[in-house]
Parts: C-alpha cells; sequence; structure tokens
C-alpha cells in the first residue's frame, strides 16, 4: 500500500508533539470561550477547531494564537526537543553569573590583601 502523505506529516524517528493537541489542552484549561479566540483570529470557530485537531500548524498560526491567548505556543514546543541547547536568556545568565564569580574572586584577593597588610600595620603598632 502506498502512503499518499505529504513528507511534513510523517513522523521522523523522533517524534514532533501533536500541536492541535497542545493548543486545546491551553484552550480548554485557560480560555473558557473559544468563539473569542476565533474571533481575536479573525476566523470562524470552526477553523479554531479544526486547529486543535491539526497534527501540525504553520508557525504564522502559532504566532497569533500566541498573541491572542498570551501564551508562548512556540517556546512549549521546542522546550519538548530532544535537544540540549541554551537560550538567549540562559547565555545571558551564564554569561551575568560568570561576571560575578570573577568580581568575588577579585574581591576575595583584595581582602586577602588588606588582611595582610592589616597584619603588618598591627606588628609595626605593637597590638
Amino acid at each position: 500500500m502506498i502512503d499518499n502523505r505529504k513528507k511534513y506529516q510523517l513522523q521522523a524517528s523522533v517524534p514532533y508533539p501533536h500541536v492541535g493537541e497542545l493548543v486545546e489542552s491551553y484552550l480548554n484549561k485557560h480560555m473558557s470561550n473559544h468563539t473569542y479566540v476565533a474571533k481575536q483570529l479573525g476566523v470562524a470557530p470552526s477553523t479554531v477547531a479544526r486547529y486543535s485537531e491539526s497534527e501540525s500548524l504553520q508557525l504564522g498560526i502559532l504566532w497569533k494564537l500566541s498573541l491572542v491567548t498570551n501564551h508562548n505556543f512556540i517556546l512549549e514546543i521546542g522546550s519538548q526537543l530532544p535537544i540540549d541547547y541554551p537560550t538567549p536568556a540562559a547565555i545571558l545568565a551564564q554569561n551575568q553569573l560568570d561576571d560575578k564569580q570573577k568580581e568575588i574572586e577579585d574581591l576575595q584577593r583584595q581582602i586577602e590583601r588588606l588582611n595582610i597588610e592589616l597584619s603588618v600595620y598591627k606588628n609595626i603598632v605593637g597590638k
């Protein structure tokens, strides 16, 4: 039997999440009125229902859904990738942490130097 599905519809060795189910789950939990979402998107309520049934959605649709619902579906999907990658926020946080660690080390060296100076001063003064 010939598989007539398009290549993008075929699951890879690491299956991708059913995007429609993610959308439907969020809408059911946080948006009681699907008609409101449809109106904000400028589509019919039946279109939003079709989104919920679709395994895959275009990025533009996910973008608009994210804006209307104030939920980042793109991030939610991306977080399910089986790839360990740093986000820009994580890179920034790590850089800030590294900078603070260097500052701490510099301050510790300064304290050590000042303690030596204090010790020398106490020896000179005789205390």
